[in-house]
């Protein structure tokens, strides 16, 4: 306990601040030096750690030209995505490539490829690069035990892959091998909103069920007289955490079960402090950076909440030990709750009765898919018996997960990121409390504590203004009232339509939205909506009596509060927006019956107005729906529009903005603009584009667009 009083600290402190580090160890060691303490040598070990933990200089990744290249460069990291065949690649010096799975790679080999990098979609993002795995030159790396263990994951995975194939496959391998093999996005999702994410990829939990299995209890009394099946147990443990990646989770598993078992060996006591800490040393002397990153914290807190569980006798029976199991995990949850939201900003209290469910099917799958992996190698018949088994036990558990993500309040999302110096200073009291009256109650009355935080309305209203994101190709602009209601116009983005919705998730200092449109059914204004349910409420929706039954309509059914689809020819009026559908022919297509939404921001009009086409334009001028307006959304990314002249002498606008990705330069519709005398703002060349109701601001720039006595 002393020296990680000394270690952990200056090793956490080595990245944020490294002269608070080197104060630490410099104390330790006048410690040492200066105090007849029984612990002094602990002080000691700080100088080490802050050695070993001290960051390198950073080198940024070098910046590519969009066009061919050729890369050559030792791998750092390779991920494989069997549902999309694709592999992902990560180089010495952080250039990151995609590439077909084709390819075999190894962390330590020397690569080298013809690629061709194409420009970032907005700025800001990173640049992608495709490899020609025909090219590739792979000159195989020294051998080293990491590059052993990757070469045997590689095999075992490989191994999987052919047993179970598909989806299920993908899922299999990354259970039992960890996050080298990258499963479904959809099942990943379902994984993180029921809170199963902890059984998905390999964690201690990985490790403490493979130790049970192999005949190694939590305090080693089952390994018995046999040092040999001691140190069978341990080489095996030690071995898998190197397959799964060394994690900081597996680490901790690995190193407290084998002292554990050397421990009960002995003759020596191995109490909770003891399998924390010393796991903690050991992740302070190889990886440092972790020890404030999530996976650590969040397996350090859920093991303390197995502690506190595990101090009540469990009764006897089936029924005793369901019980013991739930309240196992009721701990758990409780103690990595104000973590969850901390990191995540989420949390999914179904998890209680979904871990003690899933973690036995989660043990056979393990403990089978490593048996049916290994026997591949040496007895591919044996191993084609365990095919079927594994198979009828993937689906199984899948099932279970897509079932509970369909559950009300998977997840429960927060209402909003309270400030940092609130939430530490919640942190100190409810420790403080705990410590002067340790009692469940006061644990329970703690954790509720610094949860509520995220819970309570804190964060300040949003300024008025409109907010036009840089997605690419795509869009999402968010509009803010006088009054700090904020409403959202499309979710989506022909690259990502994650990344859309994690930048209107992020610029929302409340986790609602009072409206949310979307102007028309193309993929790239919506495919981010599933991803923004998850963290954002909606209290209403309105969409183009086109996309009824629709999968998006059927989504915002179950999400939000109410649904409007709007005819043609409606206009419906909420707070100070104005959502209008044009009169177009029935014959229309989707881009000309885009919805066109209206608003006034601090007396200024802003005017957005979809993917409308000639048809749309046409409808919209006709009807009055495109009349004057400060601010105009120019359709459709700013492709060309046969009507756009006539668009832009009847809404005159100030200024012009224009959602595009950055290979459409300055856009059709954004060079007719600049000749109809409008300042011409674009997402794919200026990034995020906002405008307070008298000015665009963009990468620290401002044009004046709306100035007081409007002339004419």
């Amino acid at each position: 306990m002393a020296a990680a009083a000394w270690a952990l600290p200056a090793a956490a402190l080595s990245g944020p601040c490294l002269p608070a580090a080197a104060l630490v160890a410099a104390l330790g060691v006048c410690a040492c030096v200066a105090t007849r303490w029984r612990a002094r040598h602990a002080g000691l070990l700080a100088l080490p750690v802050v050695l070993c933990a001290a960051p390198a200089r950073r080198v940024d990744p070098p910046r590519l030209p969009p066009g061919p290249l050729e890369i050559a460069g030792e791998v750092e990291d390779v991920t494989r995505a069997p549902q999309t065949g694709q592999l992902h690649v990560r180089l010495v010096g952080g250039v990151r490539m995609r590439t077909t799975d084709q390819l075999e790679l190894l962390p330590g080999d020397h690569l080298r490829v013809l690629a061709r990098a194409r420009a970032p979609a907005a700025p800001g993002w990173p640049t992608v690069l495709h490899a020609a795995a025909a090219t590739a030159e792979v000159t195989p790396g020294a051998w080293t035990p990491g590059r052993a263990c990757a070469q045997l994951r590689r095999q075992l995975e490989r191994a999987l892959l052919r047993l179970v194939p598909g989806e299920h496959g993908a899922m299999l391998a990354t259970l039992v091998l960890g996050r080298a093999t990258r499963p479904d996005f959809a099942l990943t999702a379902a994984h993180r909103a029921t809170g199963l994410s902890h059984l998905l990829a390999v964690s201690g939990a990985h490790a403490a069920m493979l130790a049970f299995l192999l005949g190694l209890s939590s305090r080693g009394r089952r390994v018995g007289a046999s040092p040999t099946h001691l140190w069978s147990v341990v080489g095996i443990l030690a071995v898998y955490g190197g397959v799964a990646g060394a994690e900081p989770p597996v680490v901790r598993a690995v190193v407290a079960a084998v002292l554990a078992a050397v421990a009960a060996r002995i003759g020596r006591p191995f109490g909770l402090a003891s399998g924390l800490l010393a796991p903690a040393l050991v992740t302070a002397a190889a990886s440092p950076e972790q020890l404030t990153g999530p996976s650590f914290l969040l397996s350090y807190a859920a093991v303390i909440g197995l502690g506190v569980a595990a101090r009540t006798p469990s009764a006897p029976g089936l029924f005793g030990a369901l019980r013991s199991a739930l309240r196992a995990s009721f701990w758990a949850t409780l103690l990595t709750t104000p973590l969850t939201l901390w990191f995540f900003e989420q949390l999914a209290p179904t998890t209680i009765l979904l871990t003690p469910l899933c973690a036995p099917i989660v043990a056979a799958l393990l403990l089978l898919g490593l048996i049916a992996a290994s026997l591949a190698a040496v007895a591919p018949l044996l191993a084609e018996w365990l095919g079927p088994l594994l198979q009828l036990l993937a689906a199984t558990y899948a099932s279970i997960v897509y079932a509970a993500d369909s559950l009300p309040w998977t997840p429960i999302s927060s209402n909003g990121t309270p400030p940092g110096w609130l939430v530490g200073l919640a942190g100190f009291t409810a420790a403080g409390w705990i410590f002067a009256r340790p009692r469940r109650r006061t644990i329970i009355g703690g954790a509720a504590l610094v949860a509520a935080l995220w819970f309570l309305p804190l964060a300040p209203a949003a300024a008025p203004g409109l907010e036009v994101f840089a997605v690419g190709h795509g869009q999402a602009a968010l509009l803010t009232d006088s009054s700090g209601a904020q409403s959202l116009v499309d979710c989506g983005s022909l690259q990502s339509g994650a990344r859309a919705a994690k930048s209107v998730t992020a610029a929302l200092p409340r986790r609602r939205l009072e409206l949310l449109v979307i102007t028309h059914d193309d993929a790239d204004h919506h495919n981010g909506v599933a991803a923004l349910l998850r963290r954002v409420r909606v209290a209403r929706a309105i969409l183009p009596a086109s996309m009824k039954a629709t999968a998006v309509h059927q989504l915002l059914r179950a999400h939000a509060t109410s649904v409007e689809l709007l005819p043609n020819g409606a206009t419906r009026r909420e707070g100070p927006l104005r959502v209008s559908a044009p009169r177009v022919p029935a014959t229309a297509s989707d881009n000309n019956r885009s919805l066109w939404v209206r608003a006034s921001l601090r007396g200024a009009e802003v005017l957005l107005s979809g993917d409308a086409q000639e048809d749309g334009v046409a409808a919209a001028i006709k009807d009055g729906i495109a009349g004057q307006a400060d601010l105009l959304l120019l359709p459709h990314h700013g492709r060309s529009n046969g009507n756009a002249p006539l668009l832009l002498a009847a809404v005159q606008p100030r200024a012009c903005l224009i959602s595009a990705a950055a290979n459409d330069g300055a856009t059709a519709l954004g060079v007719l603009a600049r000749r109809f005398g409008a300042e011409v703002w674009t997402t794919g060349r200026h990034g995020d584009l906002r405008f307070d109701g008298a000015a665009v601001h963009a990468a620290q720039t401002a044009v004046v667009v709306a100035p007081a006595g409007r002339p004419r």
